[in-house]
């Protein structure tokens, strides 16, 4: 098994990123800034609208809702919609970044992690002179609820297979399996948007949720059609890749296993990253590129 570079480097952005736009479920307008960031930073949120500027990690330890999306919180400050950026920043391999929001949702943009993409590529990264910390998972580990599940084995690289189904002529059973590679997933899943049945979304509004949702911003299923062009056949289940690569990135290291999911959900998600995050305690890091042949990564009991 072999790694780039980038594999085993930490690394930043070489400059900063803004990203303007409005909150998916709040509706309101919010910024982020993708700021560049030290050796073992990790990746923190900030709010800095709020009084004492407060910063949440992006960890297991603080999330505070799953409920249609991931949500982030420290004392009286939450970021909510986390996914989608943090799903951008680790498949570009950003492992040290500080995430400025003036508000407290992450701006949907276009409803993918392309925007977010496109810019940190824009600015380019900075390798920083420090290992990443890699976690080779070798026994089985699943969480399970109801006719949910999703699950990790050992494997040679890192994968991920997706099942959905949700029983609708046009969101009916769809499966996809892709290796976790950045060029595999900046052409397959970053761009896959999220989405919706009519009902649901109906119901997130009388929730007070989905205020900033849009053709812009969402795909809506309705009984005949969607409600904008899919940009895949099977944008669904990519983009509940994608929304599984963003809460797998909250166990602050790479991983090395085949993840497999079916009808799963953030709270799922985020039960494996705590999962896989406790296992991490027992870590043993890369020294250098140079173990790339054969890397001694830590290994989850």
């Amino acid at each position: 098994m072999s790694f780039p570079l980038s594999s085993f480097c930490q690394a930043t952005l070489a400059r900063p990123v803004l990203l303007p736009g409005v909150g998916l479920h709040s509706g309101e307008p919010v910024n982020v800034r993708i700021l560049p960031a030290p050796v073992n930073h990790g990746l923190v949120f900030l709010r800095e609208d709020l009084p004492g500027r407060p910063r949440i990690p992006a960890r297991t330890a603080f999330v505070t809702e799953t409920t249609l999306s991931t949500t982030l919180g420290r004392g009286n400050a939450t970021v909510r919609t986390v996914e989608h950026l943090l799903a951008a920043l680790y498949a570009l391999g950003v492992t040290n970044a500080l995430l400025a929001v003036d508000g407290p949702e992450v701006p949907a943009l276009d409803g993918s992690s392309m925007p977010v993409v496109r810019a940190v590529e824009a600015v380019g990264l900075a390798l920083q002179a420090a290992p990443v910390r890699i976690l080779r998972v070798v026994t089985p580990i699943s969480v399970v609820r109801d006719d949910k599940r999703v699950a990790v084995e050992p494997a040679d690289a890192p994968w991920i297979r997706y099942q959905v189904d949700y029983g609708h002529p046009l969101a009916g059973p769809q499966a996809m399996r892709v290796p976790v590679e950045r060029d595999v997933l900046v052409r397959e899943v970053l761009d896959a948007r999220t989405f919706c049945l009519e009902v649901e979304a109906e119901r997130m509004r009388a929730m007070g949720l989905a205020r900033g949702g849009s053709t812009e911003n969402a795909v809506v299923v309705h009984d005949h059609g969607t409600s904008t062009p899919l940009r895949h056949p099977d944008e669904f289940v990519r983009h509940k890749i994608l929304d599984l690569v963003g809460d797998l990135a909250l166990t602050g290291c790479r991983w090395i296993g085949a993840v497999s999911a079916t009808r799963a959900g953030h709270a799922l998600h985020v039960a494996l990253a705590e999962r896989l995050e406790a296992m991490a305690a027992d870590v043993a890091v890369v020294a250098d590129a140079d173990s790339a042949a054969s890397p001694e990564a830590v290994h989850a009991p």
